[in-house]
């Protein structure tokens, strides 16, 4: 990724005035090796988003598997507990006990989820401040 810029000769004519870069060259300089760091900052920043998101991508697919298990596993488990209580309460009895626990258990679940959707807003405070600072920051520095 790191590709080697070429460096700049500067060619000596003898005389000392034109063997020193002028103000106007060292600036172009300048500003032509802060575009080149700005672009590098850009392309790592892509890169470690793009890692990011790939890692995030798989933990949601893994979450997701997990989901349809789970999902699997609270049916069985619902008609094993109604089998069980066939036992002491008639088939249809069984069945709604069943049924309203599974009702309870999704109104946690909501209860929950809304609960969560209140918390995080969804303005991005931390950046806003720190944008702040960096806007501070460089009146101050302009102001110098």
């Amino acid at each position: 990724m790191d590709t080697p810029r070429p460096t700049r000769k500067h060619t000596h004519t003898g005389t000392n005035e034109s063997s020193e870069r002028s103000t106007v060259e060292i600036l172009m300089s300048i500003a032509d090796d802060t575009k080149h760091l700005v672009q590098k900052e850009i392309e790592l920043a892509r890169h470690e988003i793009v890692q990011a998101l790939v890692a995030k991508a798989m933990a949601v697919g893994a979450f997701a598997a997990a989901g349809v298990i789970g999902l699997m596993v609270l049916v069985f488990g619902g008609l094993t507990a109604a089998a069980a209580l066939d036992n002491v309460l008639p088939p249809w009895g069984s069945r709604l006990v069943v049924t309203g626990a599974f009702a309870l258990l999704a109104v946690v679940a909501v209860l929950f989820g809304l609960a969560r959707l209140r918390k995080p807003g969804l303005v991005p405070e931390k950046t806003k401040r720190t944008l702040k600072e960096g806007e501070e920051w460089a009146i101050a520095q302009l102001q110098r």
